[in-house]
């Protein structure tokens, strides 16, 4: 894993999931910290994302975060990282700590989690790089998810590494041989910009590849945070979502996502029955700070300085 020193991590912003999670989480960020590897996040302090970052800090690893300029005055970006980069978007938070990792490592997560995997998994698709993607399956959490990425036909199975824990990761990330670029035009695209139209036309998913969901899960995300008000449909035909729908249930059941996110989105087996169902879909506010984020995980400076003293 020599080639390999910046490794980002995808990783879920809840505050309430059960501490497995978390201690997977804490395990990783020792990991960083021991390989002498630098951390890119997201740059927040709520659930797994502060306790990775405050780990890798403690062991002495260089820990960026990437923001958002509209979660500056959140109150709830990391004060203690080694450096904080400001951008204008989540689309280019997720640019940037593309181009500045050699590897990303996936832990459990909502919406937003799997939005960055799915990126980086479409770009793949697109022979535009050759970075691998770590999924963690810790205690089957990806179980659903990885069963509804078996059936997508473009699927980069040569970018993606699944294991369920994270010695595997590392040993996996040492045998890494990263496929051939075949498309060196260096375009990353992205639909947040489609996504965030100003129109009441719904945004329909009606068939199950790897681009849709990339645009399913990050429609979803963007509507979590509140960025938009379009409806979101699901077209089940033949059933070809119910493993990514099942995955969502175990979301919700973890934490990782609150209960009001399941009813950001319609889905039904016929168009008709979709359309109806998009007409009255419900306008759901989620306050982030109450029912995802939690208390903050930060750790003050003193308790920093007292456990590098120990």
């Amino acid at each position: 894993m020599n080639n390999i020193q910046n490794i980002a991590v995808y990783l879920g912003s809840s505050g309430y999931c059960r501490p497995v999670f978390k201690q997977t989480a804490e395990n990783l960020g020792n990991i960083i910290a021991q390989n002498d590897k630098t951390l890119i996040y997201g740059g927040m302090d709520a659930g797994l994302m502060g306790i990775i970052a405050n780990n890798a800090l403690e062991g002495g690893s260089q820990v960026i975060g990437i923001v958002p300029k509209s979660l500056k005055d959140s109150q709830r970006m990391h004060p203690h990282l080694s450096q904080t980069i400001l951008v204008e978007s989540l689309w280019e938070r997720k640019l940037e700590m593309f181009q500045k990792m050699d590897a990303a490592i996936t832990l459990a997560g909502g919406y937003g989690t799997a939005d960055e995997l799915f990126e980086v998994l479409y770009w793949g698709s697109l022979e535009t790089h050759a970075k691998p993607v770590v999924l963690v399956n810790t205690e089957g959490y990806y179980d659903k998810l990885i069963a509804f990425m078996d059936i997508l036909p473009n699927l980069p199975r040569n970018h993606l590494i699944i294991v369920d824990t994270l010695e595997a990761a590392f040993s996996r990330l040492n045998e890494w041989s990263p496929p051939t670029i075949k498309n060196r035009a260096n375009q990353f695209p992205n639909f947040e910009d489609e996504i965030l139209l100003d129109t009441d036309e719904p945004l329909i998913i009606d068939t199950a590849s790897v681009k849709n969901a990339y645009i399913l899960t990050t429609a979803l995300g963007l509507k979590q945070l509140q960025k938009h008000e379009r409806h979101i449909g699901i077209l089940n035909t033949n059933a070809r979502f119910d493993l990514f729908l099942e995955w969502v249930e175990r979301a919700q059941t973890e934490t990782f996502i609150t209960k009001h996110c399941k009813k950001l989105f319609s889905v039904d087996t016929t168009i008709e029955g979709l359309k109806k169902k998009l007409a009255h879909q419900p306008e759901i506010l989620i306050n982030l700070h109450q029912d995802k984020w939690g208390k903050s995980q930060t750790r003050t400076r003193l308790e920093l300085n007292e456990t590098e003293q120990n």
